[in-house]
């Protein structure tokens, strides 16, 4: 197998696109005709090489590699088909995509690549709402997919709805619970909730994870000194903020000075070899 073969395989195993690097891998290939010394995997290359020229809008190679694919295993293959799809997609015509997408479900409800593809299909036409009832429904019977539960997410982000979003990125947490980004995202939802007890729990834990993680500490800044002004006015009897903003499960008052201060600590030894003006703009936002 040739060199270009080995690293068409490794960037497939990585689950990376990098189209450009691809077609630059393949187009000897193609020429040659020595992409066949793939064996077993010529057809996975295949369909690598169509992807990458999908995605560089190569639509000529794209379709000489799908006929060649389409000669193989014929139209009836759902693989094909939705190969067939994403050429309708990428020359600007969407319905006939649809249509492909929906004929596929019919015959085949539970299929993955059909579902994915309509649900990105929907999202990209700005049809929401039916993107995420689909992705529901999808769920219903996939619920070990964490990447699909990680997009419901972000798709209730953008529609505002902030307890169904937090509810999906628990599950995705669930999955993947050493992914510091999944903790990220749930700490920075349920600060907009009002959940701060919640919020600084997962701020730390994002920290523990990536000991430098700039928006983890800025976090555990932002989130201990919120819950310190809104106790203290709490405790005064003077009203601090909205009621709704949850802290009863919070650390005591000399934890959160304590994780203010190492938070302030890390922050300025992380930009302790920035430019003197981004020093002083985080000077600032700390009230040094």
């Amino acid at each position: 197998m040739s060199s270009s073969l080995k690293l068409l395989g490794e960037i497939r195993q990585s689950s990376e696109r990098r189209p450009f690097e691809v077609l630059k891998l393949a187009e000897p290939l193609l020429n040659k005709g020595s992409i066949t010394q793939a064996g077993d995997e010529v057809w996975l290359v295949y369909e690598q090489v169509f992807l990458a020229a999908v995605d560089e809008g190569q639509i000529d190679v794209a379709k000489a590699v799908l006929e060649i694919l389409h000669n193989r295993f014929g139209e009836e293959s759902q693989r094909v088909k939705r190969l067939y799809g994403l050429v309708s997609e990428a020359t600007g015509h969407p319905e006939d995509a649809k249509k492909l997408y929906d004929d596929m479900l019919e015959k085949d409800a539970t299929n993955v690549l059909a579902n994915k593809r309509l649900i990105a299909l929907l999202k990209l036409q700005g049809q929401y709402v039916q993107a995420i009832q689909e992705l529901v429904s999808y769920l219903d019977t996939h619920g070990n997919d964490f990447e699909a539960w990680l997009e419901l997410t972000h798709l209730y982000l953008d529609q505002h709805l902030y307890s169904q979003a937090a509810f999906c990125i628990e599950e995705v947490i669930l999955q993947q619970p050493a992914n510091h980004y999944f903790h990220l995202c749930y700490a920075e939802i349920s600060y907009a909730m009002g959940n701060l007890d919640v919020a600084l729990k997962e701020y730390l834990r994002v920290v523990e994870l990536s000991t430098d993680n700039v928006r983890g500490f800025y976090g555990v800044k932002l989130t201990a000194d919120r819950i310190l002004d809104i106790t203290s006015s709490r405790g005064s009897g003077k009203s601090k903020g909205p009621s709704h903003l949850k802290v009863e499960n919070a650390p005591q008052k000399a934890m959160l000075e304590r994780l203010s201060q190492l938070a302030t600590e890390r922050l300025l030894a992380i930009y302790s070899g920035s430019s003197d003006a981004m020093k002083k703009t985080l000077e600032e936002w700390l009230k040094l």
